[in-house]
């Protein structure tokens, strides 16, 4: 296998490896992201971001790894916040039929916003308990069968470790298998069966081990390419989730994502209907959540220098499960939305300055005696800096 690592001009697109530093001042109007006690300021935000594709032969490796610097953590007391973003891929073609893929994701971070289905992609919800760890490592094994038929199987375990003591006991693990059979239907639509298995353990999983759960998930799926610039992903299925306390949840799911691409634009919307393991967003009383879940993301290329981007997600997730030695049962809901606006502007291909706005609100219901199992709250955060390319 011959490399081919092409070390070109800065900001050159083609380029096969760049490295970029972003300098941010930042306007935060809830540090700690709280309903009370919010704290507002100034913060200074730094980022390196290095990027590498590596083709060799019939392997194709990417790369990339990220570094934020925020300071200061808290207005009264200084310290600062680091974050750790680092993922790789490979897909090697083992000959025309056999396709192999391998992917690793860690991220060691502050308050993740949205927390993604790790099966579907999907928004689910917004947590809140302060500094994690996450990884997700998957795989695929693609196997043209005959020239219209397709078996595929892939595979991802993540985990999240939460960095508060008080929170250690949402550690928990994902696994998730899926085994597909796809059929081109013609050259622009392409049918699917699929079953998946998805299993979540908690490293302390409460009450009779009720936060572990077990999920079949037999669903339909359909991909179609109306004409070169816009395509449309459908699943639908049936959900049925046990958890170790012997109780159920079943649900219908699925997902509809339409995909939009032209020259200056591409567009994406995803509209999904979910049943996900223990909720890690509300209580640990709850083994099942379902969401609803919608997210749009838009960019468009003004000029060869100036860049849009805007993008939102709302989620609603309802939670239900009875009160212990009672005969009521507690259903709290939550809605979280996230939006973000960014406008950047190029003036070399080495260096672009950018402002950008995101928005964060969460929105609960239910409770005991009045008081909500987590508290709402909503956060504003402006942001203006300059971005050096090499």
């Amino acid at each position: 296998m011959a490399g081919n690592w092409n070390f070109s001009t800065p900001g050159d697109p083609t380029r096969n490896w760049s490295v970029a530093l972003t300098s941010d001042g930042v306007y935060d109007d809830n540090f700690f992201a709280t309903k009370t006690n919010r704290q507002a300021g100034l913060r200074e935000s730094e980022d390196v971001k290095v990027h590498a594709n590596i083709p060799l032969g019939r392997l194709f490796i990417g790369a990339q790894y990220d570094y934020g610097f925020a300071y200061p953590h808290d207005i009264n007391e200084g310290g600062y916040d680091q974050s750790h973003n680092a993922s790789v891929s490979a897909n090697y073609t083992v000959n025309p039929r056999l396709t192999l893929s391998l992917n690793d994701n860690f991220v060691s971070s502050l308050q993740p916003g949205v927390v993604q289905n790790p099966a579907t992609g999907a928004p689910e919800t917004i947590s809140n308990f302060g500094d994690y760890i996450y990884n997700v490592v998957g795989g695929s094994v693609n196997f043209g069968v005959t020239p219209r038929w397709t078996a595929s199987v892939s595979g991802s375990w993540d985990f999240w470790r939460f960095q508060n003591v008080d929170q250690n006991v949402n550690n928990h693990d994902d696994y998730v298998a899926t085994v597909s059979a796809l059929y081109a239907w013609d050259t622009r639509t392409t049918l699917g069966l699929n079953y998946q298995y998805s299993q979540t353990d908690y490293s302390q999983p409460g009450t009779n081990n009720g936060l572990n759960t077990y999920s079949d998930n037999i669903f339909l799926s359909a991909v179609h390419q109306f004409n070169p610039h816009l395509s449309l992903t459908i699943d639908g299925g049936y959900t049925l989730q046990e958890s170790q306390d012997g109780s159920q949840s079943t649900s219908p799911s699925g997902s509809a994502t339409l995909q939009y691409s032209y020259t200056d634009s591409t567009f994406s919307l995803m509209i999904a209907q979910s049943l996900s393991e223990a909720s890690v967003g509300s209580s640990r009383s709850f083994s099942a959540q379902k969401n609803t879940s919608v997210a749009l993301d838009f960019t468009h290329q003004f000029t060869r220098r100036l860049r849009s981007d805007l993008s939102a997600t709302y989620v609603y997730s309802a939670f239900s499960a009875p009160l212990q030695g009672t005969s009521t049962t507690i259903s709290p809901t939550e809605q979280s939305i996230t939006a973000h606006a960014g406008l950047s502007y190029a003036f070399q291909p080495w260096m672009s300055v950018g402002m950008d706005y995101y928005y964060t609100q969460l929105i609960t219901s239910g409770g005991l005696n009045g008081i909500p199992f987590i508290e709402p709250y909503n956060r504003d955060q402006i942001t203006f800096g300059v971005t050096l390319t090499y």
